[in-house]
């Protein structure tokens, strides 16, 4: 179970403890690397958690500061908060697609609709560039290939009517809503809707994420109370979402535990 108690950690705390996190996930992506023969969700998995690794390195590049220099440049927890937000979807992507435990049709049925929403993600954006699409007919066909996977999937037909409408749109890409994937893992939907919401208004030029910005002391750049504290809440928030995928890569990877130290260990509470 993840707990969302965030917020109490000092920054340098928050950062070292993320970085202990960051420097395990990566070890287990490289050492699960390279194995042939696995089913597709282990493949998903790799991909994704390495994606997560990826995102994870680019905030602990945006996040590595010596408070001790009060006013060094470069303090943006806005940013911060948008990288967190991308691991925080990117593991509830890895979670959908690999680790949650349903049904090998409903896991079809779950890559299906996938598809079927890239498909359609990728026709709205070719169509504002239409000499980008040279074969309409190969188009029409990979539209009907995809529709077609999905609708003889036996998960799917267990969904009503208007259901299935709505899915073969290719305007969702999920089955369940991204509350309903956290509280799978023991997160109460009101937890993960708060910090969800905190993230994104901070994120977007939106009213919460820029009005009064000079009385809060935030925002331009450099060292304040606000920019550090908020910068570790996005650390800790991130650093579960880490943790939550060494642990789920470990099952794909049981091996992978023997080539880890105590101290590693210990960090995931093996």
């Amino acid at each position: 179970m993840f707990e969302l108690g965030i917020g109490d950690k000092k920054f340098k705390l928050a950062y070292k403890d993320y970085i202990r996190a960051l420097n395990l996930a990566v070890k287990i992506s490289r050492l699960g690397a390279g194995r042939n023969g696995c089913e597709d969700k282990v493949i998903w998995a790799c991909i994704l958690f390495t994606r997560l690794c990826v995102i994870g390195r680019s905030l602990k590049k945006l996040l590595d500061h010596d408070v001790s220099k009060e006013y060094k440049l470069d303090w943006d927890y806005s940013s911060a908060f948008s990288l967190t937000r991308n691991i925080m979807e990117c593991y509830q992507t890895l979670f959908y697609l690999c680790f949650d435990d349903v049904s090998n049709e409903e896991l079809k049925a779950r890559k299906y609709l996938f598809n079927i929403h890239d498909y359609y993600s990728r026709r709205t954006f070719f169509s504002f560039v239409p000499e980008a699409i040279e074969n309409n007919r190969e188009n029409i066909e990979i539209e009907e290939f995809v529709i077609n996977q999905l609708k003889g999937n036996s998960f799917f037909k267990t969904l009503s009517e208007q259901q299935q409408k709505n899915y073969l749109k290719g305007k969702n890409a999920f089955f369940i809503s991204r509350e309903e994937i956290e509280e799978k893992e023991g997160v109460s939907k009101d937890d993960f809707r708060f910090w969800y919401k905190f993230l994104s208004s901070n994120v977007h030029s939106y009213p919460m994420g820029f009005f009064r910005m000079i009385d809060g002391d935030r925002g331009t750049g450099v060292h304040s109370e606000v920019e550090e504290k908020n910068s570790a809440i996005a650390l800790e928030l991130a650093t579960g979402y880490l943790i939550r995928g060494c642990l789920n890569m470990l099952i794909f990877f049981p091996d992978i535990k023997e080539k880890i130290s105590p101290q590693e260990k210990q960090l995931l509470v093996l």
